[in-house]
């Protein structure tokens, strides 16, 4: 039995580090599972939509990046790095769906609080752009988007690379950050015209290497896991209009690019 030594002179160690991804905080998130959001969810709501299901999606984000690159990289950052890549759609899937559902809830707020805030003069000139005379029709259109979508998914306000505004349905774990990915189109049956016109533009796009990335400045969550504990399986148009009726616009306004 031998002891070797090191002597460690003008020298520095490399420590490998590693990261465990975890749930992020949110404001007044300890009021949250208290009280939980006042005209949205219940503490056990928002505990199980928020809390549970978020533990959930980061724990298998750090199975799925454990010793890889991706280990010390933001969910934004991992689903940018894996959307184009076909063995990385297990990593893609759980850092997608970690980043939508913290998107949401970061929006939202108590409903007395969410009255005292309201869109910027600035989106309020983008939705006018897009034929919404007042944030009303804008609201009335977008919920209706957002409560005929089958299945599970997300409804996005998202802000194109010309600065204008539409409204963008992202199925099951799509992103609305990169066109390729973002899911909109149910393709399990038969499609219109209009959604053929619509692939024919992506394989254009792809085919030409263009970038169509768009940034999405409100969400909404239309999983059942967001609203089945409060809500039930049928509730998912009560649900929705509470949301609504709990966003914090002031978060939003920061979200849009202003000149």
């Amino acid at each position: 039995m031998f002891r070797r030594s090191y002597k460690l002179a003008n020298s520095s160690i490399s420590v490998a580090k590693r990261k465990l991804h975890e749930v992020p905080a949110l404001k007044n998130q300890d009021a949250f599972l208290q009280n939980g959001i006042e005209g949205l969810y219940s503490p056990k709501g928002f505990k199980s939509a928020w809390s549970d299901y978020q533990k959930y999606l980061t724990l298998n984000l750090t199975l799925q990046t454990n010793g890889t690159e991706n280990e010390l990289r933001m969910p934004y950052q991992i689903l940018l790095q894996t959307a184009k890549q076909t063995a990385e759609q297990h990593t893609f899937h759980f850092a997608s769906q970690a980043h939508n559902n913290h998107f949401c809830f970061e929006q939202l707020t108590n409903k007395t609080e969410a009255q005292k805030t309201k869109p910027s003069r600035f989106l309020l000139e983008r939705l006018a752009d897009q034929d919404f005379a007042n944030i009303e029709s804008f609201r009335d259109h977008f919920l209706l988007v957002a409560d005929s979508s089958f299945g599970q998914g997300w409804v996005f306000l998202v802000e194109l690379p010309d600065k204008s505004v539409k409204i963008l349905k992202c199925g099951n774990d799509g992103t609305p950050y990169f066109y390729g990915k973002n899911q909109s189109l149910d393709l399990n049956g038969g499609i219109d015209e209009g959604s053929f016109e619509y692939l024919n533009n992506l394989k254009h796009l792809a085919g030409k290497q263009e970038r169509d990335f768009s940034l999405p400045l409100l969400g909404i969550n239309c999983w059942d896991t967001a609203f089945i504990d409060d809500y039930g399986v049928t509730g998912k148009a009560d649900y929705l209009t509470n949301f609504w009726d709990c966003i914090n616009w002031d978060v939003v306004n920061k979200r849009l690019f202003q000149v």
